[in-house]
C-alpha cells in the first residue's frame, strides 16, 4: 500500500496591543509635536504646519491651537521629515527633524518672523557629530543589525538564510533534499531561530528580491519582551506607503556556457541554467491617504541529472566511489530483484520557485488621530525534482519535494492624543512541506569501501530501494 505523503500545517494567529513603554516590533508610529511662536514670543494661532516624509514624499498637515501647539502623526513612519511652518503675515520656515534613537516623540518648535522689515539675528548652535540622514541606529541592546539584500549574489537575493549569513558571525546551513536553507548563530541549529513579519511569526524562507521591506537581524537581545528564539531573530518590516509611483523589473540569467568548472564538476552535473524574473509595483491609490505595493518573483533552475547509473569514472571517484564497486552493487541488487530505476525520474534536475509580497495601507488625512489600517499578504512556493542530488544513491531511492507557505496580516494603529498609542495585529499563516517518493518500498544503505588506482581508499554510504525516509 502506498504511504500517504508527509505534510505539515501550521496555523498561527495572534492579537496584541502596544502602549507607551513597550517596544514596537512591527512598525514605528512617529508623533511630531511642537509650538509655533511669533517675533514677540507669543503663541501663533491657526498657523499651518506641514510634515513631509523624505523617502515617500507623504504630507501630513495640522493647525496650531490658541497656545500655538500642534500634533502630527505618521503611522508606520520612517523617522526623517521636513517640517514647514507658514502663517499669514509671517515668513515661512522649513527644517528637518530626525529620529536618532528610539524616541516616540519628535519635537519641532519654530519661531516665525514678520514677512516685512529687518530680520532678527539668528544664532545656530549644533553638535559637531551630527548624525547622517542614512545612519541605521541599532536598538538599545546594540544587537540589532540591518541586513542588506544587495550583499548577496543576485541568484540568492530574497533568500532569508543567505541574507542573514552575509553578516559576520552568522553561518549558512544549506538545506538538504529540497528543504530550505537555514543559518546558525552562536553554533545553535537553525530551528532555534525565529523569523517575524511586522512583529508576527513568519513561516516562509524567502521573499521577492524587489519587495519593499526593511530587514534586520537581532541576536542576544537584552529586551525581555522579545522571546520565542534562542539563536537569532530575523525581522522583516513592510515599508510605509509612498506618493511616488514605482515600477521596477529585474532579470537574472545564468547559462552553463558562462560558468568555469573543472572536469570533475562537469561529470557531476554542477553546471546549471537559471532564469529568474521579479519586479515591484507600488504607488498611491489616493495621495497622502492610501497606498499599495506588490512584489513578485518566479524562477526555474535546471542542471544535468547525474546518478550512480550515468556518472563517469571521474565523477564517481570524486564522490569517493570506484566504478567497479558500483558495478558489483548493481549486480547484487538485480539478483535480489530490487529496482534501481523508475519511470518518474525526469531527464534533468529541476528547481522551480515563486513568491509574492504586497499590501495596502489606509491612513485618514486627519493628523491628530493617527489612525491607520494595513493589510499585507505573502506567499512562496518551491518544488525540487528530484529532491536529492543522487550522487550517492540510486534513482529509485529519491522523490519530489514541495514546500509552500502563505500568510495574511491585518494591522490597526491609533494615537489617542494623550500619550497613548495602541497597535492591534492579527495574522494567519499556513505552510506545508511534503514529498512524493518514486517507489513505495523500504530503503536500504550499504557502506562501500573502494580502492582507487593511485592507492588511496574511500568509504562511502550508498542508498538504494524506495524513498521511505521521504
Amino acid at each position: 500500500m502506498r504511504p500517504s505523503p508527509f505534510f505539515r500545517a501550521l496555523l498561527f494567529a495572534s492579537v496584541g496591543a502596544v502602549v507607551p513603554g513597550c517596544p514596537l516590533s512591527a512598525q514605528q508610529l512617529d508623533v511630531i509635536r511642537g509650538q509655533v511662536l511669533g517675533p514677540e514670543g507669543k503663541p501663533l494661532e491657526d498657523a499651518k504646519v506641514t510634515a513631509t516624509s523624505l523617502s515617500g514624499n507623504v504630507n501630513r498637515s495640522a493647525r496650531t491651537d490658541k497656545s500655538g501647539r500642534y500634533t502630527i502623526t505618521f503611522p508606520g513612519g520612517e523617522g526623517d521629515y521636513f517640517v514647514e511652518f507658514s502663517a499669514i503675515g509671517y515668513a515661512a520656515r522649513r527644517f528637518e527633524v530626525k529620529r536618532t534613537a528610539d524616541q516616540e516623540i519628535l519635537v519641532a518648535d519654530a519661531k516665525l518672523l514678520r514677512a516685512a522689515g529687518q530680520l532678527e539675528t539668528v544664532r545656530v548652535t549644533a553638535q559637531r557629530d551630527r548624525p547622517e540622514r542614512n545612519d541605521a541606529t541599532p536598538d538599545i541592546s546594540g544587537s540589532e543589525r540591518p541586513v542588506d539584500n544587495s550583499a548577496v549574489p543576485a541568484d540568492q537575493q530574497g533568500d532569508i538564510a543567505s541574507m542573514a549569513a552575509s553578516l559576520p558571525g552568522v553561518t549558512l546551513v544549506p538545506g538538504q533534499d529540497g528543504d530550505p536553507s537555514g543559518f546558525s548563530v552562536l553554533g545553535l541549529s537553525p530551528d532555534q531561530n525565529n523569523t517575524t513579519l511586522n512583529g508576527l511569526n513568519f513561516g516562509g524562507s524567502n521573499l521577492p528580491r524587489d519587495a519593499n521591506v526593511a530587514t534586520s537581524l537581532v541576536t542576544t537581545p537584552y529586551d525581555v519582551s522579545r522571546g520565542g528564539f534562542s539563536g537569532a531573530q530575523f525581522q522583516i518590516r513592510g515599508r510605509p506607503g509612498s506618493n511616488f509611483i514605482t515600477r521596477t523589473m529585474s532579470l537574472n540569467v545564468d547559462a552553463p556556457q558562462l560558468q568555469w568548472t573543472d572536469r570533475a564538476a562537469r561529470s557531476l552535473g554542477q553546471q546549471y541554467s537559471n532564469i529568474s524574473v521579479g519586479g515591484l509595483i507600488a504607488g498611491p491609490m489616493k495621495q497622502d491617504a492610501s497606498f499599495y505595493n506588490f512584489a513578485y518573483q518566479i524562477g526555474r533552475r535546471a542542471n544535468d541529472l547525474r546518478s550512480l547509473l550515468n556518472t563517469d569514472a571521474i565523477g564517481l571517484q570524486t564522490s569517493g566511489i570506484a566504478p567497479d564497486s558500483v558495478t558489483r552493487l548493481l549486480a547484487i541488487l538485480r539478483q535480489l530483484g530490487i529496482p534501481t530505476v523508475t519511470g518518474k525520474l525526469p531527464g534533468s534536475r529541476l528547481g522551480q520557485q515563486g513568491s509574492i509580497f504586497g499590501g495596502f495601507d489606509f491612513t485618514p488625512q486627519s493628523s491628530s488621530g493617527g489612525q491607520s489600517v494595513g493589510l499585507s499578504y505573502n506567499g512562496n512556493w518551491n518544488q525540487q525534482t528530484p529532491a536529492s542530488s543522487l550522487t550517492n544513491e540510486l534513482p529509485a531511492h529519491s522523490s519530489d519535494r514541495t514546500n509552500w507557505n502563505g500568510g495574511l496580516q491585518a494591522r490597526h494603529n491609533n494615537y489617542f492624543g494623550v500619550g497613548i498609542l495602541s497597535e492591534t495585529s492579527l495574522g494567519l499563516n499556513r505552510s506545508r512541506n511534503y514529498s512524493d517518493p518514486y517507489l513505495s518500498l523500504p530503503s536500504g544503505t550499504v557502506l562501500i569501501t573502494s580502492t582507487f588506482p593511485d592507492g588511496s581508499t574511500g568509504i562511502k554510504p550508498v542508498a538504494f530501494g524506495g524513498g521511505s525516509n521521504m
